[in-house]
């Protein structure tokens, strides 16, 4: 079985699709990474449970798409 590029970018799909269907209030909330967890104070760096709240934020965002009108 060889590793393509096809099956790195539908790897890479699936993940990204993964990322973009966590329910905030029903998954990430009850792990303890709801939107109002993590939030520091002005000039601090962001830690790694924050950064990846900003990622999967990013991602439903972007993956939301435009919706018709």
């Amino acid at each position: 079985m060889a590793f393509t590029l096809y099956s790195l970018l539908q790897a890479a799909l699936l993940c990204v699709n993964a990322i973009a269907v966590l329910h905030e209030e029903r998954f990430l909330k009850n792990i303890g990474w709801g939107t109002d967890q993590g939030i520091g104070g002005f000039g601090e760096e962001p830690g790694i449970k924050s950064q990846l709240m900003n990622l999967i934020r990013s991602v439903r965002t972007v993956m939301r798409g435009k919706k018709k009108s």
